[in-house]
């Protein structure tokens, strides 16, 4: 794979390299490439539509579960019975 970097980062990347921070350029662009896809990763998942948002009622019945086991106690006792 051959890519093409403006000159800025290319130099960034050398100096890192001559810092002694990577072995090689490859091994630092590798690097950079981790953290993207590890950043990439983790931003993704917020996005994902969770229960609560793909249905409200859903969503409701977890915020307000105290009254929901009000709701389903008075069948309960009946069934109970």
């Amino acid at each position: 794979m051959t890519i093409h970097l403006p000159n800025d980062l290319e130099q960034f990347i050398r100096a890192e390299v001559h810092r002694g921070q990577f072995a090689s350029e490859d091994e630092a662009i590798a690097e950079a490439v981790r953290l993207l896809r590890r950043q990439l990763s983790y931003t993704a998942k917020p996005k994902a539509a969770s229960a609560a948002t793909a249905d409200p009622l859903l969503g409701f019945m977890r915020d307000a579960a105290d009254e929901m086991d009000k709701i389903a106690a008075e069948p309960m006792r009946h069934r109970e019975q």
